[in-house]
């Protein structure tokens, strides 16, 4: 076998081993990308599950902090209220002895 053809072959055999070296490396892309894509996708799933879990305690919070703000100004209502009835005579014998000393 003479040198060219030996060269021949050695550039032949060059070119399957790089040939079948970029199949494998097309092959491990490839599936990297599908594994990559299906791990964003369950970090994206778990991001949305979670989320919608912070909407509903953050929803039940605001519920609760909405109760307890009525509460308190139910409660501030009804002492004014009391206030306002123990006060009631003293002020009705105040406005009218002001309006019959004018």
């Amino acid at each position: 076998m003479s040198i060219f053809q030996s060269v021949q072959k050695a550039e032949e055999k060059a070119e399957a081993i790089k040939k079948e070296a970029v199949e494998k490396v097309n092959l491990m892309l490839a599936e990297t990308r599908e594994k990559s894509e299906k791990d964003a996708k369950a970090i994206i799933d778990d991001a949305t599950r979670r989320e919608k879990e912070i909407d509903v305690e953050t929803l039940a919070a605001i519920d609760n902090k909405e109760k307890e703000i009525f509460a308190a100004c139910d409660r501030e209502i009804e002492e004014q209220q009391q206030v306002a009835e123990r006060n009631f005579e003293a002020t009705l014998d105040y406005i009218v002895e002001k309006v019959f000393s004018l």
